[in-house]
């Protein structure tokens, strides 16, 4: 009996060291091909790479592996979906990070709660301190409910932002047009549960994060005890309703506690 106690401890304790100090670490690069269609067309033959959740309190050795990793791709596009800093964290380190990310076609955000945390520093994002002037810190377009149209080969492609500002999606309705069945349509939200907004017959791609995936992996039914609504119904992957498609990223980096297992960070590489 005692020998069955300390092989149980035992493997705890790996268990616990793993995700502290190992699984964190150990950054996924998923690639996922998407058939040409209404919304590939333009893209054929190009590459987007999808990051979120970075929780970032310092410019370390994850993220400098994260930014080769880009750089090594080479994407045409880079989305990222929110949730760049802690709670009420230094938003420098992420404002380095965004400077890095380069790509053919440019690089779209969106915010998340944490990055509204504090009220002061979020501003910081896209203007400059005190001024209200666009910062020159980084080059990324933050679409705030807006959305940009953008030229891939002759062909024009819309690219939407819901702000988790309106996390209740009241101001959800005064993005104009936002499905507009005439363009290929991309969708940027930090919330996965603005896919629930769009009609099956809307033929968009919404790219999303904040589950994390749990962090842990965990039966739907425990997360629905826990009361995580989104783990339930949009845990991470792919998620299609109709015409409609969303890919749920399960991050980079962690909240609350610095923990992950067998729910590996990622980067995720769309070839089109």
């Amino acid at each position: 009996m005692k020998t069955l106690i300390y092989i149980f401890i035992s493997l705890l304790v790996v268990l616990f060291v793993y995700g502290r100090y190992i699984e964190p670490n150990k950054i996924t690069i998923r690639e996922i091909k998407i058939n040409t269609g209404f919304i590939g067309k333009p893209l054929k033959d190009k590459t987007i790479v999808h990051i979120s959740d970075l929780h970032m309190s310092s410019f370390g050795k994850v993220e400098t592996k994260v930014l080769k990793s880009i750089e090594q791709i080479n994407p045409d596009l880079i989305f990222l979906t929110g949730d760049y800093i802690k709670w009420k964290g230094d938003t420098q380190p992420a404002l380095l990070f965004l400077f890095r990310l380069k790509a053919k076609y440019g690089v779209f955000a969106v915010m998340g709660d944490y990055d509204y945390s504090d009220s002061r520093k979020s501003c910081l994002f896209c203007h400059e301190e005190g001024k209200g002037r666009p910062t020159k810190q980084h080059h990324v377009t933050m679409l705030r409910n807006s959305s940009q149209l953008i030229n891939i080969n002759g062909q024009i492609v819309k690219i939407a932002g819901i702000d988790e500002r309106y996390g209740d999606f009241k101001e959800f309705n005064e993005m104009d047009d936002i499905a507009d069945q005439d363009l290929p349509l991309f969708v940027l939200s930090h919330s996965p549960m603005a896919f629930d907004e769009f009609s099956g017959k809307d033929q968009i791609f919404m790219f999303s994060g904040d589950t994390h995936g749990g962090q842990v992996r965990l039966p739907s039914w425990l997360f629905n005890l826990l009361g995580y609504e989104k783990n339930v119904k949009y845990n991470y992957g792919l998620f299609q309703d109709g015409n409609k498609t969303m890919y749920v990223n399960r991050g980079i980096g962690t909240s609350h506690f610095r923990f992950r297992l067998f729910c590996q960070p990622e980067i995720v590489v769309f070839r089109f």
